[in-house]
């Protein structure tokens, strides 16, 4: 039993090294041991002071959202031939705590200030901690979102995190249909995440506009912002990837962002739903471009479907 729960574990982790590739978090730490600091309040059992944290993986990072800020993100996986947990909100705590701990002996640690060390020549000011929990199930007879039943439950008031990012089956796999989407149907083009810019990254010069790395922050939005740039032409699509199911609503409020924030740089858009069909969609997407009155006329609009499976990330090597 111990055996196979270790093949298990690993399988987590292949998936989600290579899920982080995928993304552009080349070559995170794994394997890192942190002293605990609060060896009785971090005990699993009273009686029995903890002494260690195990980090899965640890991936510290220039943030592209936020002014001379370095972004540590501390990885945990939690990978489950089984389907989740129902109710799942007693395992949900349990990682959760587990993480939390962690976090707050890492905001102590020679790991942490090696780091922040590592990025001194940036002008870095800022750092901050942020805890990543992927929680997988194999099972594919799963409920795939079990972050939504989760979403009301009380923890413990003595956890002390600031952040924690939380990626079920469902999270990873509109990110995977996301990219593996816009790669497959766009085959001449870069595919570049698109960072935004706003009052807390305006003045890090350092800063791009877009690049290979998906920003932590992204890591649970409703939508991911791309640009694909020609490989040969160097000619920028806007593209939008959103969680939500395709609806006259959501095509006319993407529209209106995408046209507000790229005219420095494109006019074709690319909109990727979780469900679009193009015999039934077509006229309302139509419809909704003539809704921008003068602007319609300006603007290359496609709008596609995604599809794939996260699990399968270790078969396509």
């Amino acid at each position: 039993m111990g055996e196979l729960s270790k093949k298990i574990g690993e399988h987590g982790e292949k998936v989600v090294l290579e899920f982080l590739k995928m993304i552009g978090w080349a070559s995170p730490g794994d394997g890192e041991t942190l002293q605990c600091n609060k060896s009785d309040k971090h005990a699993k059992k009273e009686g029995s002071p903890r002494t260690t944290h195990g980090i899965d993986l640890f991936f510290p990072h220039k943030s592209q959202l936020e002014d001379f800020t370095i972004s540590n993100a501390i990885i945990s996986v939690k990978y489950t031939s089984k389907p989740y947990p129902s109710p799942p909100n007693s395992k949900f705590k349990e990682h959760i705590t587990d993480l939390s701990e962690t976090i707050e002996c890492f905001a102590r640690s020679e790991l942490r200030d090696q780091s922040n060390r590592e990025y001194e020549g940036y002008g870095i000011r800022k750092s901050n901690d942020t805890g990543v929990l992927f929680w997988f199930s194999g099972s594919r007879d799963s409920e795939q979102d079990v972050v939504g039943k989760v979403s009301g439950v009380l923890l413990d008031k003595e956890l002390d995190f600031s952040s924690i990012q939380i990626i079920d089956n469902a999270r990873a796999a509109f990110i995977y249909n996301s990219v593996v989407t816009a790669r497959r149907i766009y085959e001449d083009c870069e595919l570049n995440f698109h960072y935004a810019f706003n009052s807390s990254n305006y003045t890090d010069q350092s800063i791009e506009k877009y690049g290979k790395m998906l920003p932590l922050e992204y890591l649970t939005s409703p939508i991911i912002p791309m640009r694909l740039v020609d490989k040969s032409s160097k000619k920028q699509k806007f593209c939008i990837s959103t969680i939500e199911n395709f609806s006259e609503d959501a095509m006319k409020r993407l529209l209106n962002f995408a046209s507000d924030i790229s005219q420095d740089f494109s006019q074709e858009f690319i909109f990727i739903f979780t469900q679009y069909d193009e015999l039934e969609d077509k006229s309302t997407v139509n419809k909704c471009i003539r809704s921008l009155g003068e602007r319609a006329s300006i603007f290359d609009v496609k709008v596609h479907s995604s599809c794939g499976d996260f699990r399968g990330l270790v078969n396509e090597q």
